[in-house]
């Protein structure tokens, strides 16, 4: 027997905070195919206020277990189970549950590769090369394409190698929104700050900055700003090249002087792993060695970490809490690196076939919505 909205007469029985706090523990997946069940069910599960909630709840168990996901780039996006790479012991392994993800509205003629720019509580922010800019919810499917800039987009030469690499994204946990931020050229010969507002849907300029060079890869949110490795024009302080950290609430830079030793390599990146800032290297030389900031903006506190592999890019993307083993991509692919006895084993995927250069991320699983976020 069912109501006349659909919805089964027995939820009727129970308390509606018990089934709150029911529907508050399963995955985001299921809670999107139960707002269908009834229109007092879609409006208790769309509620901005039960989505935090659940939100919250997924991030503990992100951070607590093997909860999450890897979202890989190519013509398409593609989705991996981070606890599947756990199982098993052999060294090469073909990772199961990779998921090619909707092409978010647009026809698949349409796209001849995807960037992703970064990851913020189940939000992706995306590149593509004909349609610009989205953000994108993988879990759920929906997309939101960002207006265009009202200032000038970069020039050609920006654009050759990477575009992502001038963009960053985060969330402001004080003002409740989700930013876009793009360097963008002036005429003084060095960048401004394009930032754009989910709530608003509309950029702003930051006055220019005194970068010569931005890092090699996009921005990294950790700590509520967003980090590049740049090299500042003469006369700035420091004078060697710093991470710089743009506050997503106060709008300002603060810098954070590299180590001693990592100074002379030309193209340095940030990495996060357990919330820690790395320090690593993306370039055409060889290397066997990166950088942990163990207390955040302490400059004293780097750590140079030893590997036993040489590499010209490594990126930390997951670890589960109390593992010594790490996800990492290392020139292109994908290993699963032992840092208490420095050993690695190589992981494969299964049909799928990556662009030469990309870069992949994780993320949660949310129901936040970028269509709707700006009028909850």
């Amino acid at each position: 027997m069912q109501s006349k909205d659909g919805a089964s007469p027995y939820f009727a029985d129970l308390p509606p905070e018990i089934v709150t706090d029911v529907c508050l523990r399963l995955p985001a997946k299921s809670v999107g195919r139960f707002r269908c069940v009834s229109n007092p069910f879609r409006s208790m599960l769309s509620n901005p206020g039960f989505v935090k909630k659940h939100l919250a709840l997924a991030l503990r168990k992100v951070s607590d277990s093997v909860h999450g996901k890897l979202l890989v780039p190519s013509r398409h996006l593609h989705s991996v189970d981070l606890g599947s790479i756990r199982d098993g012991s052999v060294a090469t392994r073909v990772l199961a549950g990779v998921k090619e993800l909707s092409s978010y509205g647009l026809e698949p003629a349409t796209i001849t590769w995807v960037e992703i720019i970064g990851s913020s509580n189940g939000l992706v922010s995306i590149y593509t090369e004909k349609a610009g800019n989205f953000l994108y919810n993988p879990t759920t499917g929906e997309a939101k394409r960002l207006p265009d800039s009202i200032f000038p987009n970069f020039i050609d030469v920006m654009v050759v190698t990477s575009t992502s690499k001038h963009y960053g994204f985060g969330f402001d946990s004080l003002t409740d929104d989700y930013k876009l931020l793009k360097f963008v050229p002036s005429e003084e010969g060095f960048p401004c700050l394009d930032v754009y507002s989910l709530k608003t849907n509309s950029w702003n300029r930051i006055s220019c900055v005194p970068f010569k060079h931005i890092g090699c890869n996009p921005g990294l949110e950790i700590n509520g700003a967003v980090h590049w490795v740049v090299k500042l024009l003469k006369g700035q302080t420091p004078k060697r090249d710093v991470v710089a950290a743009f506050d997503l609430n106060t709008q300002d830079f603060r810098f954070i002087p590299l180590p001693d030793e990592a100074e002379d390599c030309k193209c340095m990146k940030v990495a996060t792993l357990k919330g820690r800032l790395y320090l690593v290297y993306d370039s055409i030389d060889k290397h066997e060695a990166m950088w942990v900031m163990n207390e955040y903006g302490v400059e004293s506190s780097w750590t140079k970490i030893q590997l036993s592999m040489s590499f010209r890019s490594f990126t930390p993307l997951w670890s589960a809490k109390n593992s010594e083993e790490v996800l990492v991509q290392v020139d292109g692919k994908f290993v699963l690196y032992n840092f208490e006895f420095n050993t690695w084993k190589n992981l494969e995927f299964s049909n799928v076939t990556f662009r030469k250069m990309f870069l992949a991320h994780t993320y949660v699983e949310s129901l936040i919505s970028p269509n709707s976020y700006g009028n909850a």
